[in-house]
């Protein structure tokens, strides 16, 4: 199972100590996850990428008096640049809907992340317009013709609600006036549940129809799922 998320850091990050911050990618890991678009790009993934900045002044409108969580959903721009729609990025804030782990978004601020942050506030139906134009791609409903189609809304997410510790840590604790959010995918090994090929066959003459195939998953993997205290975990 692969899942794309965002890694963020600074444009001058320079790694100053060995211990890893709360919510900090081992840098192997890091380098892991970009080689693994990289691979993913070349199938998969036809779209142009531009740099998606968050600034520290739009990062503070957004979170607020009441440190909200900042949510970044993705879109594509109106017009292609050559053959190839434009991957974009717009940020909105998004609190604590009761007592569980359930966040709702504000409508408004909403801002682009481009190179200078923009204040989509007053066009939200340019935000919306340019979100389903990105999830008519991920459906496979844009470029169906391409290989990768079919696979995208397996791959690549709607958005994104990031941690409040992340953002702390590269605004406030090391005072950047900017990050920019590149994507890797994470690739981590997972069962799928079927019932035995030999138990499908009306005949010895029979062949399976993969369409036929039932299969399931909803597994916890281990690590984080796991019983620290079980002798075969050890």
């Amino acid at each position: 199972m692969s899942n794309i998320l965002s890694i963020f850091s600074s444009p001058n990050t320079i790694n100053m100590a060995n211990k890893l911050k709360r919510d900090q990618l081992p840098a192997a890991k890091a380098k892991n996850w970009k080689s693994n678009f990289k691979e993913e790009a070349d199938k998969t993934f036809n779209l142009k990428l531009t740099p998606i900045i968050l600034q520290k002044e739009t990062y503070k409108s957004l979170i607020g008096e009441n440190e909200n969580r900042v949510r970044v959903y993705l879109g594509l721009e109106p017009e292609k640049a050559g053959d190839k729609y434009v991957l974009c990025g717009y940020a909105v804030s998004s609190f604590l809907l009761g007592s569980g782990d359930v966040y709702a978004d504000y409508e408004t601020p909403v801002y682009k992340l481009s190179k200078v942050n923009e204040d989509f506030s007053d066009n939200t139906e340019a935000v919306i317009e340019s979100i389903r134009l990105y999830r008519k791609w991920r459906a496979g409903e844009i470029d169906d013709k391409h290989e990768g189609a079919a696979y995208r809304q397996y791959i690549y997410p709607n958005a994104y609600l990031l941690t409040k510790f992340e953002l702390h840590e590269l605004f406030n604790t090391q005072n950047h006036a900017s990050i920019k959010i590149e994507f890797g995918i994470k690739k981590t090994m997972d069962v799928m549940v079927s019932a035995a090929s030999d138990q499908l066959l009306k005949s010895a003459g029979d062949v399976e129809d993969p369409e036929d195939l039932e299969e399931f998953n909803n597994t916890g993997v281990c690590p984080p799922f796991c019983d620290e205290r079980s002798i075969y975990n050890p």
